[in-house]
């Protein structure tokens, strides 16, 4: 049986973020998906592609400025700078800021790719169920490979590590960090979207809308061509739809978006991420990480504000955890 001295569960920012502190001999990295980056995730249509995941991110913490200006200088990202709206009364209005928002170039998962340049990834390798075997962990993937490890970092979404972790205490951990649900809708517009007072917009907030929770118009941001826009459903209304038809989600959010800005659109997809972000944002873990057991942790966005930026600094504080063990 194979054995490691740390298994990292995700190659998403968390995972990324830890890993790059860490000497390669002595992990390794397991992710269920064909590439890294996690929800800064962007789809292929049409032969361009949109982002459906996290559309921007922002930086307070200097540790994360440290990796973000890295990353603008090797082109992997670059600011945005938008014409930003919000929702008033159901109505879009102008909503200026001097917020710096940063977005991968030439699309999101350009984050991930650029944090795991000198990064090994066992891809397409889900991990289904972690088990105690005397002082180390024991592995078991979906692929039938087992493998044991001295200690474990589970980075994936609070549903994947409640279900990996069912031989451990963490049903009140899951509990507590519950997520809300968005459904995102991809639509080619060819008009600009517009205010009533002509102004045009960028992206907009959802505000008091019921429906919209962020709209943002791909080629607004550097290095995007197509004429796509990206629509997230706010949490409320995707639990109310939270089992419809991607189609008849895709309509609904059409004909709200073609009403109120009095364009012409046309859907083409509509993904539903069913744990998109933390219920309570302002509700974290110390630090983003959380010890279920000697040398067994979990960390991640969730457990950190919902953040990319969170996401980051909950890897550093795991990777400072493992090598302090």
């Amino acid at each position: 049986m194979k054995h490691t001295e740390v298994a990292i569960i995700g190659a998403g920012v968390t995972g990324l973020a830890a890993a790059s502190r860490l000497s390669p001999r002595n992990y390794r990295i397991f992710e269920k998906s064909r590439g890294p980056g996690g929800r800064l995730a962007s789809k292929r249509m049409d032969a361009v592609r949109a982002d459906i995941g996290a559309q921007f991110f922002t930086v307070r913490d200097h540790r994360f400025q440290v990796a973000v200006d890295s990353a603008v200088a090797a082109g992997f990202v670059t600011q945005w700078q938008p014409n930003m709206g919000t929702f008033r009364d159901h109505q879009p209005i102008a909503s200026p800021d001097h917020q710096a928002r940063f977005v991968g170039h030439p699309y999101m998962n350009s984050l991930g790719r650029f944090l795991s340049q000198d990064i090994e990834i066992q891809a397409e390798s889900r991990v289904q169920t972690i088990e105690p075997d005397g002082d180390l962990f024991r592995l078991i993937l979906t692929s039938q490979e087992t493998l044991t490890a001295d200690c474990v970092l589970v980075t994936a979404p609070v549903d994947q590590m409640v279900a990996m972790l069912q031989h451990f205490d963490v049903e009140q951990l899951g509990s507590r960090f519950a997520m809300d649900p968005t459904w995102t809708t991809v639509l080619s517009v060819e008009e600009p979207l517009r205010g009533s007072a002509g102004e045009s917009f960028d992206a907009l907030f959802g505000g008091d809308h019921p429906l919209f929770d962020f709209i943002a118009v791909e080629n607004s941001k550097p290095g995007r061509q197509s004429n796509f826009i990206v629509v997230h459903a706010t949490p409320e209304w995707s639990t109310q739809h939270l089992e419809s038809d991607p189609a008849e989600i895709s309509e609904l959010i059409r004909e709200a978006l073609s009403e109120t800005f009095q364009v012409t659109t046309k859907a083409k997809l509509s993904h539903r991420w069913r744990y998109a972000r933390p219920t309570n944002p302002k509700f974290t873990a110390q630090k983003g990480i959380y010890q279920v057991s000697p040398n067994l942790w979990v960390a991640g966005d969730y457990l950190a504000g919902g953040r990319v930026e969170g996401a980051y600094l909950s890897g550093l504080e795991a990777a400072e955890r493992i090598l302090a063990r």
